[in-house]
């Protein structure tokens, strides 16, 4: 049998450390994101966090592939198509490696996120 070791992570509880977004990506507004890695697979290849952004707009292309899981808040997020997805809390999404959205944040969210990269995660 392999030795393949489980991971826990215990609620998260306190201030998010800021994961700012990048400045030319804001299109409006001043969008506040904080976010953290709270557990990974041994080879850093998935991770998964919780990030929160206050409202605005701002362009973001994914680096891996991402699912999300709304906790709080409300956003609706446009891809390159003009196609438009609007989360609320409970909805999940899957955005793909390359996709390049439109964040337009309403209400302050608060997600869990796991992201598979194609290099580790440091």
């Amino acid at each position: 049998m392999s030795e393949l070791a489980m991971q826990h992570a215990a609620a998260f509880e306190g201030e998010l450390p800021p994961m700012p977004i990048e400045p030319a990506w804001i299109l409006e507004g001043d969008p506040v994101a904080k976010g953290t890695v709270i557990v990974q697979c041994a080879d850093k290849l998935v991770s998964t966090g919780l990030w929160s952004c206050t409202p605005g707009k701002f362009r973001w292309t994914f680096s891996g592939d991402e699912f999300v899981y709304l906790l709080a808040g409300e956003v609706t997020v446009t891809d390159s198509t003009g196609g438009k997805i609007t989360l609320r809390p409970g909805d999940l999404a899957h955005f793909p490696r390359g996709a390049e959205t439109v964040w337009q944040v309403t209400q302050e969210v608060r997600k869990v996120f796991t992201l598979r990269t194609p290099e580790p995660l440091e």
